[in-house]
């Protein structure tokens, strides 16, 4: 008499099947929580840095185009990227007062040079804006 073996088919567990793009068995409950919160600090900064763009240091800016005669500022760029802000005449820091503002004049010596008591300029040359302000020391810097 001759037997035959009779080979029994394999058994598949859950965890042989292939995954199905869902959570990952082999992620650990701490290393879930880890790159959450990895995540959320990312997160946080991207936030951080939209708003600091969005609502960054103001005291930067220039404000020279806004200036107009009787105005006084205070450059708090350097001589060569001046940069104005404009201040109340009577404070210390208001080192200069506008006498005049010229929006069609590309160069200060043509532009000041018919304004009394002028010791400086500022110029502007861009594309979109240029102008002309001419200043002199401002004397009523400090008096209250």
């Amino acid at each position: 008499m001759i037997a035959f073996a009779n080979p029994q088919p394999e058994e598949l567990t859950v965890s042989q099947l292939p995954s199905s793009g869902g959570l990952n068995a082999s992620h650990t409950p701490e290393q879930i929580r880890r790159n959450r919160l990895i995540f959320l600090a990312v997160l946080l900064v991207l936030a951080g840095l939209v708003t600091f763009s969005a609502l960054g240091p103001y005291d930067t800016k220039d404000q020279s185009a806004k200036l107009k005669p009787g105005d006084c500022f205070q450059n708090t760029g350097t001589k060569e990227n001046a940069k104005a802000e404009k201040l109340d005449c009577t404070d210390p820091h208001a080192d200069y007062k506008v006498l005049k503002m010229d929006k069609d004049a590309v160069v200060d010596t043509f532009a000041c040079s018919d304004v009394p008591d002028t010791t400086g300029s500022l110029t502007q040359v861009a594309a979109k804006e240029w102008f002309v302000v001419c200043f002199k020391e401002n004397d009523e810097k400090g008096k209250n």
